[in-house]
């Protein structure tokens, strides 16, 4: 799911468990991927369609350890695995050798949810830490049990050359799979996927059915839901694609309709016949007609771009309707229609959220990296020798809209953050 500006980076993982810790989740490169998928760079300002992406948490500076900033349900993953450390030590009398075999059994685990994809799971290194950190407290527990059964009892305990031979094997085979097989992506925290309520199902629904007329049924739909309660309907729809609709705001819809892998047209139709767009010019007019239809708020005073979706366009073009205010500042509303080579409606991001009013910027680009940079102890030189990207958006902060520099730095020592642009601080990000 494309993110809006400004919010963090999520990864879908199963089972229902949440974690609002920075962790990396990994996913197979092999794992199937919608190839017409766009993503939105420069804060979000116009979409560049075509291009694979890796999700990157936000450098923030300093995180707290996870068992800091942890949830009940970090808390959980450990206490599942505290038996496994106390049995251990009871039965071996050895803690190093228990935490060891705990670490690798933890590892393996995650290591296989990221690398065999038919089974639907991620991994994800905040349940390694805290799994490990389950193994490590009943390891000791058990330690000192048997210490105070046999006061001499020694701490720690040598292994033998076979369990040697044993771990390092684990270890290798482990780092090969990782190797080969799994691709980390930073993200700042991991979504429980469980199935959604009757609310969440009659709203997702009802935009399915405005969006495209009662042309594609609902088939099975669950919800990703974030640490606040807060998250995303997604649908699978009959025949093939899926819908996504923000909860419980409802106020951001996306459809991916073309999941064809042949190249055949999937996607919607409409009513009244197609136009086959031969350039950008025509699918933006083909764009205009949907948007005229179904999303007329977002015509109005907003500025349309068209772009190739693939060096060719050969997934079609992508319209993009953007609203500025009087002074610059890029309104929150998002409107992106893809239409394919036959004039097909194939990919739909709506964001229907009105103009806020908010306060004229008193910073500038400049200043804003500025900010940025000494926000990380990184100089002016440093920051001059590399890519700069910026835009000027309305971002929600503390429940209240202002102007705000989202700035990305790419290079050696990249940094991504976004600047109050009225009072030029920092503004703080984290879950």
């Amino acid at each position: 799911m494309r993110r809006p500006p400004g919010a963090s980076s999520t990864q879908h993982r199963r089972p229902s468990s949440t974690s609002a810790r920075a962790s990396i989740t990994c996913a197979s490169p092999s794992a199937p991927r919608r190839r017409n998928r766009a993503i939105d760079r420069s804060g979000g300002l116009w979409q560049s369609a075509g291009r694979p992406f890796v999700c990157r948490a936000p450098d923030r500076g300093p995180r707290h350890p996870p068992f800091v900033r942890g949830r009940q349900e970090g808390l959980l993953n450990a206490g599942l695995f505290v038996p496994i450390g106390l049995l251990g030590a009871l039965a071996t009398r050895k803690i190093v050798g228990t935490i060891a075999f705990g670490f690798l059994l933890t590892f393996a685990i995650e290591t296989l949810q990221g690398a065999l994809t038919f089974l639907g799971r991620g991994c994800d290194t905040s349940d390694l830490q805290m799994n490990s950190l389950g193994v490590a407290a009943g390891a000791l527990a058990g330690w000192l049990i048997t210490t105070f059964e046999k006061p001499r009892a020694c701490f720690l305990h040598a292994w033998r050359t076979r369990s040697t031979y044993a771990a390092v094997t684990a270890v290798a085979a482990l780092g090969v799979v990782w190797g080969l097989a799994i691709e980390p992506q930073p993200v700042d925290q991991t979504l429980g996927i469980g199935r959604a309520n009757s609310a969440q199902e009659e709203a997702i629904q009802a935009a399915v059915n405005d969006a495209f007329d009662g042309h594609y049924k609902v088939s099975r739909i669950d919800f990703a839901s974030g640490p606040d309660g807060t998250g995303t309907v997604m649908a699978q729809l009959v025949g093939g694609g899926s819908a996504e609709l923000r909860w419980p705001d409802r106020d951001t819809f996306h459809a991916y309709l073309d999941m064809s892998s042949t190249g055949e047209p999937s996607g919607y139709p409409l009513p009244g016949g197609t136009v086959t767009p031969g350039n950008g010019q025509q699918a933006q007019a083909v764009a205009q007609t949907y948007a005229a239809r179904h999303a007329a708020w977002g015509l109005e005073n907003a500025q349309p771009k068209t772009t190739k979706v693939g060096e060719n366009a050969e997934l079609g073009w992508m319209t993009s309707w953007r609203r500025f205010d009087r002074n610059g500042v890029l309104m929150p509303m998002r409107l992106d229609i893809q239409v394919d080579r036959v004039g097909r409606v194939s990919q739909l991001i709506m964001t229907s959220t009105p103009d806020p009013h908010i306060s004229a910027p008193r910073v500038s680009k400049e200043g804003a990296v500025t900010a940025l940079a000494a926000a990380h102890k990184l100089n002016q030189a440093t920051i001059s020798r590399q890519d700069v990207a910026a835009a000027l958006l309305a971002m929600k902060s503390n429940g209240e809209w202002i102007p705000a520099w989202r700035v990305e730095v790419v290079g050696k020592q990249p940094i991504t953050g976004s600047v109050n642009a009225v009072t030029g601080t920092l503004i703080n990000e984290g879950p």
